[in-house]
């Protein structure tokens, strides 16, 4: 999955969950994945590697599964230190 389908998919669990407990937990979520693309589109990639590792488990790894969609896995491995297998 891209990165900007993971955005648009929590966006739209976000917009789902109105009026619930979980919308607060989808809206930090997409402010994290927001907040890692914006990073990425800066090169910045120690501040993609911080945000990552501040994120909660579940969003974190989604979020690592996207950049090695979209960056490929060696990206993973060497930049931000994680396996992907």
């Amino acid at each position: 999955m891209s990165i900007q389908k993971l955005i648009d998919q929590t966006y739209s669990y976000f917009v789902e969950a109105q009026g619930t407990d979980l919308a607060d937990p989808y809206y930090d979520d997409l402010l994290d994945f927001l907040v890692v693309q914006t990073f990425l589109n800066m090169n910045d990639h120690l501040g993609v590697c911080v945000k990552i590792n501040d994120m909660d488990t579940e969003p974190r790894e989604q979020m690592v599964l996207a950049i090695a969609d979209e960056y490929g896995n060696k990206f993973v491995e060497y930049v931000m230190g994680y396996e992907v297998a």
